[in-house]
């Protein structure tokens, strides 16, 4: 069996225990008025033998059946449909979820369960306005539903929809939501950013200002603070928004804009400069930054500057890594010191990936993302090395 089968496998085998404990949570603690055996009904066990046969269309009609005879058990037909989406067999979810709702005896709460359930099987098929009426007929009659806000956000944000979702994260942010001010001010980041391609200035100014009412000192609003006063040839205060970033705790931020910052460096004073580039070169401490330090460094100052950073790098912290960089840029090495850095590069033997990483989920990436393409989350992607 593949990697995917075993995968596969388990996860089927993982639904039919939460189905199954489902099922006897609901019959051992509610018991069901028909009988007054504790015994599970065998059209169960004929649903579960063909879930673990793999027979999924047989089991559909047997659960569908089961519901049919005995309405109580609508819990374990969500367990069953959430079970099918996460496999991605949207169709046999939808299936189910469907027959729920058109169930007559659905109480007000289950129906609110079953629609939001059918909200998540269409936004996972990418069925996205079918989603968004869902989840606002959902919202409609019950306001507070934090999942169904939550969802509806991520469907906006899958749309790139910015504006939308924010509304959306202000209505979580008054329920109690964790987070939601970081996020908003992310969002805002993408308008601003958007405006900024368009050549609206302005506008990306504003945007810019609610973002720091929501996170003042969120990295991506200092980041856009400092392109908007690069191409205003505001040096100075360029170099203030891009120093706060150093004062954060990961260097990832700061790579999106290395060589803009070196360019800032070469307007200012000789020991202003030479300041904030050690501070930078310090900073740039994972292998990645340490790459694209160097590469920013080769493009701006020359392939000097580039060596002499890679050739203090490579005595202060030995890294093979490091010591292809320098071979790449320093063609003309001695051959004296060539197998002096070998020794220590080997010696200290650690080669990373040059990918930056979610530290929510362990999606890696060449590409820095605000938000996680994989568990969507918002401020996660990280350069620093793994722990």
């Amino acid at each position: 069996m593949t990697i995917a089968g075993v995968d596969a496998a388990v996860v089927l085998v993982l639904g039919i225990a939460i189905a199954f404990g489902v099922l006897l949570g609901f019959w051992l603690g509610r018991g069901w008025k028909s009988t007054t055996s504790k015994t599970i009904p065998q059209v169960y066990i004929q649903g579960l033998n063909y879930l673990l046969s793999e027979r999924q269309d047989q089991a559909v009609e047997v659960f569908l059946d089961a519901l049919r005879q005995h309405p109580e058990s609508v819990d374990i037909l969500l367990a069953l449909g959430r079970q099918f989406r996460r496999r991605g067999e949207l169709e046999r979810a939808l299936r189910v979820h469907q027959y729920q709702l058109e169930q007559p005896a659905l109480t007000l709460e289950l129906r609110r369960s079953v629609l939001f359930e059918i909200a998540r099987d269409y936004l996972k098929a990418g069925i996205l306005d079918r989603a968004e009426s869902i989840l606002k007929e959902l919202l409609d009659s019950q306001p507070d539903h934090a999942e169904g806000l939550a969802t509806l956000a991520e469907l906006y944000e899958l749309g790139s929809e910015w504006a939308s979702s924010i509304e959306i994260r202000r209505r979580l942010l008054q329920f109690g939501f964790p987070r939601q001010q970081t996020v908003i001010a992310l969002l805002y980041g993408e308008l601003a950013e958007d405006a900024l391609r368009k050549g609206e200035y302005e506008q990306a100014r504003r945007y810019l200002q609610s973002a720091r009412r929501e996170s003042p000192e969120n990295p991506r609003v200092l980041l856009i603070a400092g392109r908007l006063a690069f191409m205003a040839e505001d040096w100075q205060e360029a170099l203030q928004y891009w120093e706060k970033l150093l004062d954060q705790a990961v260097d990832s931020v700061i790579l999106l804009v290395l060589e803009s910052f070196l360019q800032v460096l070469q307007h200012l004073g000789d020991y202003q400069r030479q300041e904030s580039l050690q501070r930078l070169e310090a900073y740039c401490h994972s292998p990645l930054a340490i790459k694209r330090l160097a590469e920013a460094l080769q493009v701006v100052e020359g392939q000097q500057a580039a060596v002499r950073f890679l050739r203090n790098m490579l005595i202060s912290t030995p890294n093979l890594g490091v010591f292809q960089l320098l071979l790449r840029m320093d063609v003309e090495l001695p051959e004296a010191v060539l197998m002096e850095k070998m020794a220590l590069a080997v010696r200290h033997w650690q080669i990373d990936p040059e990918l930056f990483h979610c530290h929510a989920c362990g999606y890696q990436s060449t590409q820095y993302y605000w938000r996680c393409p994989s568990c969507r989350q918002w401020g996660t992607f990280s350069g620093e090395e793994k722990p």
